[in-house]
């Protein structure tokens, strides 16, 4: 959709941020069929103090299991999504929706320890990346440049609420059955999402083909820009997943301190925890009206120094009064995720057309390797700590990513916002 299209409004429709109101109806029902997609995206987060002693895990193991998750995402995301570029996203996205449904419930069934869960956490991230970016690539074919970063928020801002919901539902549900019970009931609410993916790509059409042979093409790494956003990408996701991760964990930690019995902190985490991280579903929409007005780089930039701030300073907070632990969570809920939105709007922007599916392919590769070494890596960095200062240090290290990121960024000039030309800048 172009300027022309922009000012050609209908009679009589109503319009948001720059969004017509049938397009923003649209917009609500592709997000909506991820939000419930997503709903046992972080049981297995909300679970892990009860998995870690059933099954014997050591800190590291546990986040070799989340992060197999998204290993599953990354490494598929280099041969799926460039079939985008041939097939189109409507197909593909229904058929991985299927994937991520059934490898979710099959997850409470049937794994018993390290490598099954693995294996099955990886077929879940298989089924995401046919879903989670096809999705994304929707929603940017849809709406016009002016209202990109504001309707890719919005996709993500669902992502992020999923989340939450995910992590606090399944506490709650843990306060009434074992874990595996409560790990079920949101593997099979998730099954709605299927008919929901297809009812929202009904109508959808575009244009498939192109030339494009649908495998991998690595030439859109010529493009400083977008290997610039790609980088801040995997620092975003590292630091992201190690906050998803091991910040339920530390406020179990800082429950107990305070007299707390293990299984009450775990199940009070899990609820609280999914709670204040709530903040950050409104993060990335927020994040993407901001980069439309600002720039994406200066505006991440900005976002990824008050995440960094808050890493600093939160694990070392343990013997803290709990409404002021639970507060700066909330605030870096909010700040964690406020800038998700924006490399994926940016290296739309600077794409090729054409080469889109490989872009996002790319992009999600290398975001999502920050995302699986991330929480591996602190949970390492916990194992091997002493205890008095193993939570200051694993979220110091959290912190050390923004600076890397803040740096890469500033390289980008101009900044990228609104209308780019896919040429190097």
């Amino acid at each position: 959709m172009g300027t022309e299209s922009a000012t050609k409004r209908p009679p009589g429709m109503r319009w948001l941020g720059g969004i017509q109101a049938g397009d923003a109806r649209w917009l609500l029902a592709i997000s909506m069929m991820l939000f419930v997609l997503l709903f046992p995206f972080s049981s297995y987060v909300a679970a892990l103090p009860l998995i870690k002693n059933e099954w014997g895990l050591n800190n590291t193991q546990a986040g070799i299991i989340f992060s197999a998750y998204l290993a599953g995402f990354a490494v598929s995301a280099l041969f799926v999504l460039p079939l985008t570029d041939r097939f189109g996203s409507k197909t593909i996205l229904i058929s991985f929706a299927c994937i991520s449904v059934v490898s979710h419930i099959l997850f409470p069934l049937l794994a018993d320890g390290l490598v099954s869960a693995v294996v099955l956490r990886a077929l879940a991230g298989l089924g995401l990346v046919g879903v989670y970016n096809p999705g994304m690539r929707v929603v940017a074919e849809r709406f016009s440049t002016n209202g990109r970063g504001m309707a890719v928020g919005t996709y993500v801002t669902f992502f992020y609420a999923s989340n939450s919901v995910s992590l606090a539902l399944t506490g709650i549900l843990m306060a009434h059955m074992d874990w595996r019970d409560a790990y079920l009931v949101m593997a099979l609410l998730a099954v709605l999402s299927v008919p929901m993916a297809f009812l929202a790509l009904r109508s959808h059409e575009a244009p498939v083909g192109g030339g494009s042979s649908g495998a991998l093409d690595l030439s859109v790494l010529k493009n400083k820009a977008t290997r610039i956003f790609m980088l801040a990408y995997s620092l975003h996701a590292a630091e992201l997943y190690i906050v998803r991760v091991w910040l339920p964990a530390f406020l179990v930690a800082v429950l107990v301190a305070k007299g707390v019995n293990s299984p009450e902190a775990a199940v009070t985490a899990a609820t609280v925890g999914g709670i204040a991280l709530a903040t950050g579903a409104v993060g990335p929409v927020v994040g993407g009206i901001l980069s439309d007005r600002w720039g994406r780089a200066v505006s991440a930039s900005a976002i990824f120094a008050l995440s960094g701030a808050v890493s600093f300073i939160i694990g070392w907070l343990i013997g803290f009064p709990w409404p002021v632990v639970v507060g700066l969570t909330a605030l870096y809920g909010w700040a964690i995720a406020a800038d998700s939105a924006i490399y994926s709007t940016a290296v739309t922007e600077v794409s090729e057309p054409s080469k889109l599916g490989s872009t996002l392919a790319v992009h999600s590769f290398l975001g999502f390797t920050g995302g699986v070494i991330g929480p591996i890596v602190i949970g390492g960095i916990l194992d091997l700590s002493p205890e008095a200062i193993r939570w200051g240090l694993a979220f110091s290290v959290t912190g050390a990513l923004s600076i890397v990121a803040i740096l890469s960024l500033m390289r980008v000039r101009p900044p990228i916002h609104r209308t780019a030309s896919p040429s190097d800048t």
